[in-house]
């Protein structure tokens, strides 16, 4: 009877000191739960990720770059767009030169007339004379512009070209009578010249036959 007694007690102890082990390793977990990281522990935290802060500051400056970015494309894309109006734009008051020039197109004034063109963007032209100071010349203006508003800054280029007020034809027969008159005189000059020595000549015979 001692002998089941001293069982009996022996597991109720051995049951009982499992319990107690049980519960002290749950106290235990639950008060890691709530204890603060130690310093070592808190600083691999800190290392192994980004804090919030962190991944805000970075995209802000990922966005200002973008735009900056942007911004620079843009304004390269904008002035490629312009070298390129401008050149189109120089070819074409060329052109409007050379027609009027060789009597395709009138020099009469002109505002503002539309242009055929190949391109995605309307042409204009203007043609006006001016005066000048010097007799003889005159100013012809031939202006292009593109055909958009003003607020998209349009293109304009403006050749000057300086015209003679006379006529070529007038000018080739002036040149001719100036040269015709010019010939006459030199021949008056030499005609004069040979009956002022066939003068001098008569009178000198006349002198040497007198006694």
């Amino acid at each position: 009877m001692n002998f089941v007694e001293s069982c009996l007690h022996s597991r109720q102890f051995v049951q009982f000191a499992v319990e107690k082990k049980e519960m002290t390793s749950r106290v235990r977990h639950a008060c890691s739960l709530h204890l603060p990281l130690s310093a070592g522990q808190r600083r691999r935290s800190e290392n192994s990720a980004f804090t919030l802060l962190e991944v805000i500051l970075a995209l802000v400056i990922l966005g200002a770059a973008l735009a900056i970015f942007g911004e620079v494309m843009q304004l390269a894309n904008q002035n490629a767009a312009d070298a390129r109006a401008e050149t189109q734009a120089q070819l074409i008051a060329s052109s409007l030169m050379d027609e009027i020039l060789a009597g395709s197109i009138d020099d009469s004034p002109a505002n503002r007339q539309p242009l055929e063109v190949d391109d995605d963007v309307r042409w204009i032209y203007s043609v006006s004379t001016g005066t000048a100071t010097v007799e003889g010349v005159y100013p012809l203006v031939v202006e292009v512009e593109q055909d958009v508003e003003a607020k998209f800054n349009p293109v304009k280029y403006r050749l000057v070209r300086w015209m003679s007020t006379t006529p070529e034809g007038s000018e080739a027969s002036e040149e001719a009578d100036a040269d015709s008159q010019q010939a006459q005189q030199s021949q008056n000059q030499s005609s004069g010249a040979q009956q002022g020595g066939g003068t001098s000549g008569g009178a000198g015979s006349a002198g040497g036959s007198q006694p």
